[in-house]
C-alpha cells in the first residue's frame, strides 16, 4: 500500500495562512553569522599580521633605492661668508666656470699683513744695496772714460813717435798708462759682479733675507688659499641644486652646490649584506616607482659596501648601518629622472623560484 502525503502550501507561500497574509519578521541568523565571522577575523588578524611580517622577508627581497645621477658635491674649503653666487638651479656650466665666491676676513687680514711686512723688508733692504751698486756703476763709468782718454793719448804719442818728435820711452809710458786704465775698467766690472753676488747671498741666507724668504713662502700659501675662495667647477655639467645664498655663513666642508656631470640617471639601491648573493653583476631585479610603474633592470656595476645611506631612506631611530650599494641600469623614462626619487628594488627569491620550477617539472602546478 503506497501512502501519499500532501505537501503544505507553507513551503510555497510562507506568509499566507488559510488565505490570510501573515507578516513574519526577517531572519536574524545572517547577522549572527556576520558577527561571528567578524569576531574570528578580529582574533586571527594579529596572528596573520605576525605571519606576514615574518614570512614576507623570507620570500621577497626588497631594497630601498633612489634615482640619481650621483651629482658632484661642491663643499666649502674654509669657514666664511658667501660673498656672491653666480649660478642658479638647472643652469648649465662649463669647465672652470665661476660658481660662487667666499669671503674670509681672517684670511684677508693675514694676507694683507704678510704683504705689508714683505714690502717693509724690501724697502729697508734695497736702498743701501742700490747705493753701493750705483757707486760701483759710477766708478765703471769713470774708468771707461779714462780708457777712452788714454786711448786717444796713445794714438797721439804713436803719431808723434812716427814723426820722431818724442822718444820711445814716452810712447812706452803712454802704452802702460792705457793698459792700466783698461785693467781698472775691467776691475770695476768684476767689483759690480761680486757685489751683486754678495747681495744675492745676503738676500737668500742673511737674517733679513731668511725672514723675507719665510714671509714669501707664507705669502704664496695665503695667496693660494685666497684663490681657493673663488669656487670653480672642474667639469662641465648642470647645476642640480644651490644649497646656499649670498650672505650665508658656512663652515669648512659644508655642501654648497650639487653639479650633475653625467648625462643619464641610474638606479642606486641599498641591499642588506645578508643578501650578498643577489649583488652580482647581471642579477635581474624589478624597479617599482612611486606611482606603481614596474620596470625590469639589471645590476651593471660592481657592488660596494657603504655606510652612507641617504637620510630619507633611514628610519627615525636608525643609526648608521652598512649596506651593499648596487647600481642598476635600465632605460628610465624622462618623467622619472628626478634626482633622489625613492624607489623599491625587488629581487626574486632564488629558493622560492627553485621550488616553483620543481613543481612545474613534476606537473604539480
Amino acid at each position: 500500500m503506497k501512502i501519499r502525503f500532501n505537501g503544505s502550501t507553507k513551503s510555497e507561500n510562507p506568509q499566507v495562512e488559510k488565505g490570510l497574509n501573515v507578516a513574519y519578521a526577517g531572519s536574524k541568523r545572517a547577522a549572527y553569522q556576520f558577527r561571528w565571522y567578524l569576531l574570528v577575523l578580529l582574533v586571527t588578524s594579529p596572528i596573520g599580521l605576525v605571519l606576514w611580517l615574518f614570512l614576507f622577508p623570507k620570500v621577497s627581497i626588497v631594497a630601498p633605492g633612489i634615482v640619481t645621477s650621483e651629482p658632484l658635491t661642491i663643499r666649502a674649503p674654509y669657514d666664511g661668508v658667501i660673498k656672491s653666487v653666480h649660478v642658479s638651479k638647472a643652469m648649465n656650466v662649463e669647465q672652470a666656470q665661476d660658481l660662487l665666491v667666499l669671503s674670509n676676513t681672517e684670511l684677508e687680514a693675514q694676507y694683507n699683513e704678510i704683504n705689508r711686512q714683505m714690502m717693509m723688508l724690501y724697502t729697508q733692504h734695497m736702498p743701501q744695496s742700490q747705493i753701493i751698486l750705483s757707486q760701483l756703476e759710477q766708478r765703471k763709468k769713470v774708468a771707461k772714460q779714462g780708457v777712452q782718454r788714454q786711448k786717444e793719448l796713445l794714438e797721439k804719442y804713436e803719431s808723434f813717435k812716427q814723426k820722431g818728435v818724442i822718444p820711445a820711452a814716452d810712447l812706452a809710458s803712454a802704452v802702460n798708462a792705457y793698459n792700466a786704465a783698461q785693467m781698472a775698467y775691467e776691475q770695476t766690472k768684476v767689483d759690480i759682479s761680486r757685489e751683486k753676488e754678495r747681495q744675492e747671498l745676503e738676500r737668500r741666507f742673511g737674517l733679513k733675507g731668511q725672514r723675507y724668504n719665510d714671509l714669501s713662502y707664507e705669502f704664496s700659501r695665503l695667496a693660494a688659499l685666497k684663490q681657493s675662495l673663488f669656487i670653480k667647477t672642474d667639469n662641465a655639467g648642470r647645476i642640480e641644486d644651490v644649497l646656499v645664498q649670498t650672505g650665508d655663513r658656512v663652515t669648512a666642508g659644508q655642501p654648497l652646490l650639487l653639479i650633475d656631470t653625467q648625462k643619464e640617471s641610474k638606479v642606486v639601491a641599498y641591499l642588506d649584506p645578508k643578501h650578498l648573493e643577489y649583488s652580482n653583476i647581471g642579477q635581474e631585479a624589478q624597479i617599482r616607482f612611486p606611482d606603481g610603474t614596474k620596470l625590469n633592470a639589471r645590476i651593471s656595476e660592481p657592488t660596494e659596501l657603504t655606510s652612507r645611506l641617504p637620510s630619507f631612506l633611514m628610519g627615525p631611530f636608525e643609526g648608521e648601518k652598512t649596506a651593499l650599494k648596487i647600481t642598476l641600469s635600465l632605460p628610465i623614462p624622462n618623467h622619472f629622472q628626478v634626482e633622489g626619487l625613492p624607489i623599491d628594488v625587488r629581487f626574486k627569491h632564488q629558493k622560492v623560484e627553485q621550488a616553483f620550477a620543481l613543481f612545474e617539472e613534476n606537473d604539480l602546478l
